[in-house]
């Protein structure tokens, strides 16, 4: 079981690499990930994903980045795994008239995090295929200062 185990914790740490990955550029995209009746959230199913984070890519057209850093998964068996990592997450307005010195556009400008928060994941292998078969909503770690105020004002 031991390679099996290093196999899956593999699969189920690429699988949430790409679902962070896509959450910077096609949002719709992460419900791929997602077993058919999946939950992420308060969303059920796949279909439900996908409108949903299609719906924030509409609206969002801000630069995102996120980080992952203190990743565990945890194999229960052959089929089943579930893991914690924590997302700090960057956000800014997009800067279009800024180049770097190579010529490049400069994407967006911030100096400090957005959130930090913990997600966990639940996967499920079907038919020899690792997905996500639930996504927990992320419980906030630290929230910076203008971001609790806006919620505080709502």
């Amino acid at each position: 079981m031991v390679n099996n185990e290093v196999e899956i914790y593999y699969q189920c740490e690429r699988l949430i690499y790409r679902f962070l990955q896509l959450l910077q550029a096609d949002q719709a995209a992460t419900a791929d990930l997602f077993t058919e009746d999946a939950q992420a959230f308060t969303l059920n199913g796949r279909q439900a994903i996908r409108e949903h984070f299609a719906g924030i890519a509409e609206v969002d057209h801000n630069v995102n980045v996120v980080l992952s850093s203190n990743l565990m998964v945890e194999v229960k068996d052959e089929d089943h795994a579930t893991a914690t990592n924590y997302v700090t997450h960057y956000v800014s307005d997009p800067v279009t008239d800024v180049t770097v010195p190579m010529g490049g556009p400069v994407g967006g400008e911030t100096s400090i995090p957005r959130t930090i928060t913990r997600w966990s994941w639940t996967f499920l292998r079907i038919e020899g295929e690792w997905l996500i078969s639930k996504m927990a909503y992320p419980e906030s770690v630290l929230l910076r200062k203008d971001v609790l105020d806006d919620l505080r004002a709502t």
